[in-house]
């Protein structure tokens, strides 16, 4: 497409006699680097129009023309199928179709090109979905103005374009605001629960609701796991089909009474209480038309499912299925770069702190293939964002050097304390169970008496897999990022909170401070852990730390700190004891009041989970 539409497609050899024609929705409107000489559009709100138009005669001593259509004539065929998104039958009405005459908007210097086109139809409602009927009949009367008026035939430029911006949409702008203004507390409430607490029926309520829906089909039994109806998806391609279509299906195959037992669609969900790094989609039964709205990955019933290339896709109780597969993605050349190997806990936070401190070259996957790319150390990219934010919005009185010097001291910390609750005796004796599997049977290293950090896992290797999550159902490893957390207060309190004093008197500012490492160490993994609740403390009553855990704290400080210009600041941390009895612990402390400090913490958790990606590739 790019190249049938790219600026010098007239030297392209697609055939001198040849009319290429494009039709797009209207995900054409923006970032896609294209051109034509008329583009046909329906009507949408003047800013997206004049999106649309900029694909028109793009570059320079090009000449084009848009048409935009109020209204456009479906194919009696597909009619119902259209209507479902474009119109709602008006009963009783006898009022006239709107005029449905072309506006014409050249956009670049033309001969005047005159087009009318009416169609007769039922009497309708209507609908300019999924846009505003409000915004769009302005945008008409925008259009018809500037068709019958003198100008009709110059070039469509900037100021005249702002112009009708201003025409249709300051207004709806303002209002807006306003709106906004009155429901802020609402609205800050529901992006803080979204954002920061990870609730998603929040989230729906703050952003443009998603119309279109995946899809997925299969016609082989053994696509299936015959004791948990397990389906794997993860190398397939998905459909994109508006939810329209799917209701549409849907209400037929419920009116129709002669299905009996079967069904159309199903809910592709995430199974609970399965192990994370194993678990695949399981399939559940879809019961309502609200809960098929409510679904974002929808298998379909292979019956009612046709696809070919040159036709389409057809869904429906009327289909009869042609025993359609969801293609399988593309094999990529390499198939993943995060081959993991053996690490021991000392080497793993070495290597975090080197990737803070220096840039390096590996092979990454791009499109499916491998390629050599240079990394710049983190701390060039996060440093200087981090030490103006720190002067400018947390503690003033400090010199940029000073706040510099700060933030890259937050970076250390929280590095150093994300990985505390891998010294657990249960995680660490579950971890050198499989390396030494790995080990026997799988080329790995020798664990020996290594505290680890990560074992040598190929994800590729189909019966070492297997062998993985037959282990791990057997011996299942704690959590560890709270627990890291938790620790870190202790760290925190020997180490950090003395430098901050030296800072600033405000306790408060203080307690903050240190509040933001212990959240990134608690959220490395997961952006809305909460923390430990009552029921938490109850359960899991303490945290037991491993043979060995003093000697790899002090070995990983003393590796590390050396390379910290102001390390010499830091009192050197340690674990007093080696069983911690639990308490609440809450990583939601933050309010909308303290957004600097949220702010802090998504520079410090973002330099963290960016060391903690790239030391891997190190290995």
């Amino acid at each position: 497409m790019k190249d049938v539409f790219a600026q010098n497609w007239r030297d392209n050899d697609f055939g001198s006699n040849t009319c290429q024609v494009l039709i797009s929705t209207q995900v054409i409107e923006a970032g896609i680097n294209i051109t034509c000489e008329v583009l046909h559009t329906q009507l949408s709100p003047m800013n997206s129009l004049l999106q649309r138009a900029g694909r028109c005669a793009r570059f320079a001593g090009e000449i084009g023309e848009v048409l935009i259509y109020r209204s456009i004539e479906v194919n009696p065929e597909n009619r119902d199928l259209a209507e479902t998104d474009l119109f709602e039958i008006e009963e009783n009405s006898s009022s006239d179709t709107p005029s449905d005459s072309v506006a014409l908007l050249p956009t670049a210097e033309r001969k005047p090109v005159n087009k009318d086109i009416r169609i007769t139809a039922e009497p309708k409602k209507e609908s300019f979905l999924p846009y505003k009927k409000e915004i769009c009949e302005l945008t008409w009367q925008v259009l018809v103005t500037h068709t019958n008026s003198n100008c009709v035939n110059s070039h469509v430029g900037f100021r005249l374009e702002e112009e009708w911006i201003n025409l249709v949409h300051c207004d709806e702008d303002l209002l807006t605001l306003k709106h906004r203004e009155n429901s802020e507390m609402e609205f800050e409430s529901n992006f803080h629960d979204a954002v920061l607490k990870g609730d998603e029926s929040k989230a729906i309520a703050l952003i443009r609701k998603v119309d279109n829906r995946s899809i997925f089909t299969w016609t082989e039994s053994s696509f299936f796991d015959d004791d948990d109806e397990i389906l794997d998806i993860q190398k397939l391609l998905p459909f994109s089909v508006p939810i329209s279509t799917l209701c549409k299906a849907w209400r037929d195959f419920k009116e129709n009474i002669s299905f009996g037992n079967s069904w159309i669609f199903k809910r592709i969900e995430t199974p609970k209480n399965k192990s994370q790094s194993y678990s695949q989609p399981a399939l559940s039964a879809i019961t309502s038309r609200d809960f098929l709205i409510g679904c974002y990955r929808i298998f379909v019933n292979p019956r009612y499912i046709y696809y070919d290339e040159h036709i389409g896709l057809k869904i429906g109780v009327d289909t009869q299925g042609n025993r359609f597969n969801s293609p399988p993605k593309q094999d990529k050349s390499i198939n993943n770069q995060y081959c993991y190997r053996m690490d021991t806990y000392v080497g793993h936070l070495v290597l975090m702190w080197k990737c803070w401190r220096e840039g390096f070259e590996t092979n990454i996957l791009r499109n499916g293939e491998s390629i050599k790319v240079k990394y710049p150390a983190v701390r060039d990219e996060l440093l200087i964002a981090g030490g103006k934010f720190i002067q400018t919005k947390i503690l003033p009185n400090l010199s940029i050097d000073e706040a510099e010097e700060l933030f890259e001291t937050l970076v250390f910390l929280a590095i150093f304390t994300h990985d505390l609750g891998k010294l657990q005796s249960k995680w660490q004796q579950v971890m050198r169970g499989w390396q030494k599997i790995s080990h026997s049977k799988y080329t790995g290293k020798n664990p020996r008496k290594y505290l680890l950090a990560h074992t040598d896992y190929n994800p590729e290797d189909k019966v070492q897999k297997a062998e993985l999550k037959a282990y791990e159902n057997k011996n299942k490893r704690p959590n560890h990022a709270v627990e890291s957390a938790f620790l870190a207060q202790a760290i925190l309190k020997q180490s950090l909170l003395p430098l901050l004093r030296k800072y600033t008197s405000d306790t408060g500012t203080i307690k903050d401070i240190i509040y933001t490492v212990i959240m990134a160490a608690g959220r490395h993994h997961s952006a809305w852990a909460e923390g430990f609740k009552t029921t938490d403390v109850a359960k899991l009553r303490q945290i037991e730390l491993c043979e060995g855990y003093e000697k790899a704290i002090a070995d990983s400080w003393r590796c590390m700190v050396r390379f910290l210009p102001n390390g010499d600041l830091l009192s050197m941390p340690s674990l007093s004891k080696n069983i911690y009895s639990l308490k609440e612990l809450d990583l939601n402390k933050f309010d909308r009041d303290e957004v600097e400090f949220l702010q802090l913490y998504a520079l410090v958790v973002r330099a963290l989970r960016l060391c903690d990606q790239r030391s891997v590739q190190l290995l």
